[in-house]
């Protein structure tokens, strides 16, 4: 999808053969496109808006088209649904921050010396252990994912996984609040999305009451995940 702020219009290019990732990917979309129209009345200046941001309005979005299909899922589908968003979590949450935890260590070495293919591998082997604990079994362990992820080798890509696992949690985080203030969000975060472009991420979500440094607000994020791992688990 891309906003094209000039004549006020977006413009989204999707394959879609009706399977529900396909649903879903278009939900995501068509959320970068909501986005895009909240910050159509702002100076072209202020309609760009940073990574971490990025992914508000299009995660929000499928976490609502989600939601509606497992009210009205089968047995199965709900199952094959929750798995894949729970892989997806997984992943977002926990393997980036295997790799937040990696770049962290690679950094603070690399003001002494250069860094040996072993010490690399010794450090994300480290890293992994201390994202997933006793969740992967040590024989998954790759202490080549550092060889396997090139943006680790652009100089300002620096932490760039770290925007998807901010955007999928501050979504979530947003999805919770929505669910205790109902309709009274809609007018919320539409204001929260015109204003993207010209605030950093704190007072962007002081529009809305949210004090996006609480811890409780992030935590209300993973308890939609652990809701949904609740949920899976007692799934037959």
């Amino acid at each position: 999808s891309y906003n094209l702020h000039v004549i006020k219009q977006s413009r989204i290019l999707s394959n879609f053969t009706g399977s529900f990732s396909d649903v879903t990917t278009l939900a995501h979309e068509l959320g970068h496109g909501y986005h895009g129209s909240c910050l159509m009345d702002q100076t072209f200046l202020n309609s760009h808006y940073p990574m971490p941001i990025a992914e508000t309005a299009s995660i929000f979005c499928e976490t609502i088209v989600k939601n509606a299909a497992l009210q009205e899922a089968e047995p199965e589908e709900a199952f094959a649904i929750l798995e894949n968003e729970l892989s997806d979590a997984g992943q977002v949450v926990v393997d980036i921050y295997s790799r937040f935890l990696f770049e962290s260590e690679v950094f603070k070495r690399r003001k002494e010396a250069s860094l040996s293919v072993n010490e690399l591998k010794e450090i994300m082997l480290n890293a992994q252990k201390e994202a997933y604990g006793d969740g992967l079994e040590p024989d998954f362990l790759h202490p080549y994912m550092w060889v396997c992820k090139p943006h680790y080798y652009f100089p300002e890509r620096h932490f760039y996984n770290f925007p998807y696992a901010f955007g999928m949690l501050f979504a979530k985080g947003l999805y919770a609040e929505y669910l205790k203030r109902g309709a009274d969000f809609v007018p919320e975060y539409d204001k929260l999305l015109s204003v993207t472009g010209k605030m950093n991420v704190a007072d962007i979500t002081k529009t809305m009451g949210i004090d996006v440094r609480s811890p409780e607000f992030w935590r209300n994020s993973l308890k939609l995940v652990e809701q949904d791992i609740e949920t899976f688990i007692h799934m037959k």
